[in-house]
């Protein structure tokens, strides 16, 4: 299992319709073979999305078809500086 966690950064509040579109996204990436797709609010100016794949193959595949472009749209003309993108293999989960 794999899985991609973004901290962005925002310089404003997440507009309802980026939010109402981000449930969508979420469900086109489990729909596309991720096996969750999470946005959290932090705080007003901070989201965080959490993905997991059970293969890296997947999550690329998912990233290059669905979140690449949904985040280019949507989250990128918001954002205060550049997503802090972190990935890698789960070791323990429950």
């Amino acid at each position: 299992m794999r899985v991609v966690i973004n901290h962005l950064r925002l310089e404003r509040p997440l507009p309802a319709a980026v939010i109402d579109s981000a449930q969508d996204a979420c469900e086109r990436v489990v729909a596309g073979g991720g096996t969750a797709a999470t946005l959290v609010s932090v705080d007003p100016h901070h989201a965080v999305l959490i993905l997991t794949f059970p293969d890296a193959e997947t999550e690329e595949r998912v990233k290059a078809e669905i979140g690449g472009p949904w985040t280019k749209e949507h989250v990128v003309p918001l954002l205060a500086d550049g997503t802090d993108r972190s990935t890698g293999e789960i070791l323990a989960s429950a």
